[in-house]
C-alpha cells in the first residue's frame, strides 16, 4: 500500500483525474503520477493542502497501517464530518512528523554532526521511535545497506545490539556510521560496502559512545523539506 496508494485512493474518492487533482494542489499530472507510484514524496505544503482541501487527516495520507489505502473505500459522505472536525489537529500532527536532519562534517581534527534541514518520518515509524533524528549517509562505508545520500532514522534511546547499524562517536572526536559488534571490553565497528571495505575499528568500549541505532532509512530526495 503506502503513501502512493493512499493518495490514489483519495483522488479516486474525490472523483478527480490526476490532472484535476494536481490542479487543486498546484502541481502537474506527472507529479501526481510520481506520488502515486511512490517515486517521489509530496512536500510538506502539498500534504497540508490535501489535509485542508479534502478534509482528511495526516495519517490518511502518510500511514501505511491507517491510511486510506489500508481500508475499504468509504461509501458514505458522513465520514467526512469527523475528518473535517479534526483537520486542524491533523496539520499539527503532520508538523510533529518533521524531524531534524544532520550531516557528518569535518571539523578540526575530527568530525561533527551539523544540522542540515528537516525531513518527514513515516507516522508509524515515528511513533515507535519518538526520540529520533535523521542522519544523512554521505559516505560509502555502508552501501550494501544504505545508498549514498539516504537518510537514516537514528533512535537515540535504542540499545545497540550485535549486528545493528549505529552512529558512534569515537574518542569524542570522530563520528562514524558502522555495523556494531560488542565483546566484553571491546567494540568492533565494521563497514559493509560494495567498494573495498574500510578496515574494522576495534576499540576499547570506553572510547566509543553510541549516539543512536539506525532503525529505518529512506531516500533523501523524496522526503527532505527545503
Amino acid at each position: 500500500m503506502g503513501i502512493g496508494e493512499n493518495i490514489r485512493r483519495l483522488r479516486r474518492r474525490e472523483g478527480l483525474s490526476q490532472a484535476a487533482f494536481g490542479a487543486q494542489l498546484g502541481v502537474t499530472k506527472e507529479t501526481v503520477g510520481r506520488w502515486e507510484s511512490n517515486r517521489t514524496f509530496p512536500r510538506r505544503g502539498h500534504i497540508e493542502g490535501m489535509v485542508a482541501r479534502f478534509r482528511v487527516e495526516a495519517d490518511d495520507i502518510l500511514s501505511e497501517d491507517r491510511g486510506l489505502g489500508a481500508a475499504p473505500a468509504p461509501t458514505a459522505s458522513g465520514s467526512r464530518g469527523a475528518a473535517a472536525d479534526s483537520a486542524l489537529d491533523a496539520v499539527t500532527d503532520l508538523r510533529a512528523l518533521l524531524l531534524p536532519v544532520y550531516k557528518i562534517d569535518r571539523s578540526g581534527n575530527g568530525t561533527t554532526l551539523r544540522h542540515a534541514g528537516h525531513a518527514y518520518a513515516p507516522p508509524d515509524v515515528a511513533r515507535r521511535h519518538p526520540a529520533s533524528v535523521f542522519v544523512r549517509m554521505d559516505y560509502r562505508e555502508m552501501t550494501r545497506l544504505y545508498p549514498v545520500g539516504s537518510l537514516l532514522l537514528v533512535d537515540q534511546r535504542a540499545r545497540a545490539y550485535n549486528g545493528c547499524t549505529v552512529v558512534a562517536l569515537i574518542d569524542n572526536a570522530t563520528i562514524v556510521v558502522r555495523r556494531y559488534t560488542a565483546g566484553n571490553n571491546t567494540v568492533v565497528l565494521s563497514s559493509w560496502s560494495y567498494d573495498a571495505p574500510s578496515p574494522d575499528l576495534i576499540l576499547d568500549k570506553r572510547r566509543v559512545r553510541i549516539i543512536g541505532v539506525a532503525v529505518f532509512f529512506q531516500a533523501s530526495h523524496d522526503t527532505e523539506v527545503p
